[in-house]
């Protein structure tokens, strides 16, 4: 970043991918839904694929960088992989499901061995967090909202794990699984950005000199 500026909510989303990263993402899930609704497991599997692919072929067409795009389709393959492995639509959901709790694990292991992830990605957003190694109350916000970000991914994947062993698994409960993610990702993922700026923003940090 040339210039520091306030931290913001949105720099944490636009490290995510931002909209185009949540919309690249969550299509092909909600075409698996829908379709799934009007027939059967293989045909809702085929028309995620194909949306899928569609999406990145939009993207590609736009000149548009495909990073997200392309992790997304991995994800999702390997989604499909496990709902047709298994039989289930539950299956589809696993992945996600399992990479949220390791996202949570990676957070407090980061914690643990003192380098916080929230510090880190700060440094990658302004140069003038680097001084989280020497500033304790900018090192104990980082720590803190380390461990908000630890326990949102965590509670995420407890959540949907129990609705998942709730559920049955027809069109109408996959669909239902599928609101439950939906509603707590974006909830605590917005609640953790947001607090992580507010603590953040407590602690005076001086911007990087110019050179």
């Amino acid at each position: 970043m040339a210039d520091s500026e306030e931290l913001r909510v949105g720099h944490f989303l636009a490290l995510m991918g931002g909209a185009k990263g949540v919309f690249d993402s969550s299509v092909p899930a909600v075409v698996f839904i829908v379709v799934r609704l009007l027939s059967d497991l293989n045909t809702g599997i085929v028309a995620a694929v194909a949306v899928g692919l569609l999406v990145m072929a939009y993207r590609r067409a736009r000149g548009e960088s495909l990073q997200y795009c392309l992790s997304g389709f991995f994800g999702l393959l390997v989604a499909v992989a496990i709902a047709k492995a298994t039989g289930t639509g539950k299956g589809f959901f696993l992945p996600g499901i399992v990479l949220t709790a390791l996202s949570g694990i990676g957070f407090a292991l980061s914690n643990v061995v003192k380098q916080p992830a929230v510090a880190l990605t700060l440094v990658a957003i302004d140069a003038k967090y680097e001084t989280w190694k020497t500033d304790p109350a900018l090192r104990r916000a980082c720590v803190l909202s380390t461990w908000v970000w630890a326990a949102s991914f965590l509670i995420r994947s407890a959540v949907a794990t129990a609705v998942a062993l709730t559920v049955g698994d027809n069109a109408k409960d996959n669909a239902i699984l599928f609101g439950v993610i939906q509603v707590e990702r974006y909830a605590l993922l917005l609640g953790a950005a947001f607090f992580t700026v507010w603590a953040v923003r407590r602690v005076p940090v001086a911007p990087v000199p110019q050179a």
